[in-house]
């Protein structure tokens, strides 16, 4: 960070009020673009939490919420494969959230993301009696999501997942859905599917890579997805795509409200099954140990994961842009990218996202299109398309210069 640039604001600490939690270090597929698995000292830690350490989680939340007087708290439930750990787990874990929403009376609410393929009605009525949020991950259609979400013994796994997005619906349960792009596809491969499947809410996500990586482009996908975006939304908002929003949301000046997109300081903490406190899990692209940490939910309070190195230089490296970034137009609405996307063997993360060329001509893209149709009403009650306003507003600076 250069001081005393006004573009790069400093950002106070909040509390934390949100934790990713691993109950599960292992999983029952084998995606090809997993980040969890590139380090291999996941393979150290249990392969389940137990029980001593989800309550001992549970005792340092409520302590978190007292100490930092928090309004609420959420965990979000992760692995591996967190379904796992088992139902009865999540009941326990479940009771122990209302439990202390009783004595605190701040909600402490559960969510998970799970690959969907034990989903059952024993999970399903699980989700209802504790009001959890459920994300599944299914990557659109059968020949497209069978490739790259297999079994171990390289078998597709496309139905059982579509079985379990079947299920949840039968019980009207609301889910987010996660996908990663396949910038060899096309978009529409993707939206078409959601939409025969009744689904108006989805991410398709950028594939995980550090600058050392070299990963194809995704200009074209992410460009022709906002054009599907917007063409179905033109009248009446019938989709929502999380990455799309987010960057528009940055291109207008707003907050994106995701780490993976928009400039702003990345504070997740991770819980590992051990009880091991970590700063953002997918830094773990980043090389063997990228995330070992020195705190652990027995030894130490869940802010004290504010002091270690570790999580300290991810917070900085996320909001100390290299100059690329810094001289960069797009700079407060990309924010850089996502944190590991940004790494390098040679600089740490002091390069342009690997993804950068292509996040400039998606915002370029986005850029052009709404230049065309958003409008400033002038003074006369005359409306212009923005980008022709600003053409106006620029000939009357330069006629103005040279009077």
């Amino acid at each position: 960070m250069q001081n005393g640039d006004s573009r790069m604001p400093d950002f106070e600490a909040r509390p934390i009020d949100y934790l990713l939690v691993k109950v599960a270090a292992r999983c029952n597929i084998n995606c090809t673009y997993c980040y969890w698995f590139r380090d291999a000292s996941v393979y150290e830690k249990p392969k389940l939490m137990s029980a001593a350490v989800a309550d001992q989680l549970l005792l340092r939340v409520e302590e978190q919420i007292i100490s930092q007087s928090l309004s609420g708290f959420m965990m979000l439930l992760h692995g591996g494969e967190p379904m796992l750990w088992g139902v009865r787990n999540v009941r326990r874990l479940g009771d122990g959230c209302r439990a202390i929403t009783e004595r605190t009376s701040k909600p402490v609410t559960l969510a998970i993301t799970t690959n969907g393929l034990l989903i059952d009605e024993e999970w399903l009525q699980c989700f209802l009696d504790y009001k959890i949020s459920v994300t599944l991950s299914i990557d659109g259609p059968a020949h497209i999501h069978d490739q790259q979400r297999r079994t171990f013994q390289g078998g597709p796994t496309h139905a059982k997942v579509e079985h379990a997005m079947n299920l949840l619906q039968s019980r009207s349960i609301p889910f987010g859905v996660l996908a990663v792009c396949d910038p060899s596809r096309e978009p529409a491969e993707y939206v078409d599917y959601f939409a025969k499947a009744g689904i108006d809410g989805y991410d398709i996500m950028f594939p995980d890579a550090t600058w050392d990586d070299h990963p194809p482009s995704i200009a074209k996908f992410y460009c022709d997805l906002f054009d599907l975006w917007l063409e179905a939304n033109r009248t009446k908002k019938t989709i929502e795509l999380r990455s799309i929003e987010a960057m528009l949301t940055g291109l207008l000046g707003g907050n994106s409200q995701t780490e993976a997109i928009g400039y702003g300081p990345v504070e997740v903490c991770t819980v590992l099954t051990d009880g091991s406190l970590e700063p953002l899990d997918t830094l773990r692209i980043t090389g063997e140990g990228a995330t070992r940490a020195s705190t652990n939910i027995f030894d130490n309070a869940i802010e004290d994961i504010k002091r270690d190195p570790r999580w300290q230089a991810a917070r900085q490296a996320s909001i100390d842009l290299c100059e690329t970034c810094q001289a960069c137009p797009y700079m407060h609405a990309c924010g850089g990218g996502y944190l590991p996307h940004r790494y390098s063997k040679d600089n740490g993360y002091d390069n342009p996202n690997a993804y950068c060329a292509d996040l400039v001509k998606i915002f370029e893209h986005m850029q052009a299109e709404l230049g065309d149709r958003i409008y400033v009403r002038k003074p006369n009650g005359q409306q212009l398309p923005i980008r022709e306003a600003a053409s106006a507003a620029n000939a009357s600076a330069s006629l103005a210069s040279g009077l």
